[in-house]
């Protein structure tokens, strides 16, 4: 994900082919070893795993399972959710973003939709 993640370089007209390859390639290795040293940290060996037991327990406690539609409890979004929200969506385009949202479904699919209207002002694809 991190060498996708890099890839807006190949779109930016004023680096040149070396420094956009450079950018691309330093940027992943440099990732690689802080995402290392953070599950390290966290005792974390799949992260995929970790992301999907995050989610679960942001729908089961944070979102009550559905009954609520936004984590402040009222009929529109506070800090916590635009949080959750800008981190998940932070990652749109990868393949993090179609694992924890696109092909999860359920509730928090259901409030990601809603944040993404609020958000940005129109539904997600």
């Amino acid at each position: 994900d991190s060498y996708d993640a890099f890839g807006y370089v190949n779109n930016v007209d004023s680096f040149t082919t070396l420094q956009k390859t450079s950018i691309r390639w330093m940027g992943s290795l440099a990732m690689y070893f802080a995402a290392s040293k953070i599950k390290s940290k966290r005792n974390i060996t799949d992260e995929r795993a970790s992301l999907h037991e995050a989610l679960d327990k942001f729908e089961s406690e944070g979102l009550q399972d559905g009954k609520m539609a936004y984590l402040s409890g009222v009929d529109c979004p506070d800090m916590g959710d635009v949080a959750v929200f800008g981190v998940l969506h932070s990652v749109k385009g990868l393949n993090a973003h179609e694992d924890a949202i696109g092909s999860r479904g359920g509730h928090v699919k259901d409030w990601y939709d809603r944040m993404h209207v609020q958000v940005v002002g129109e539904e997600a694809e």
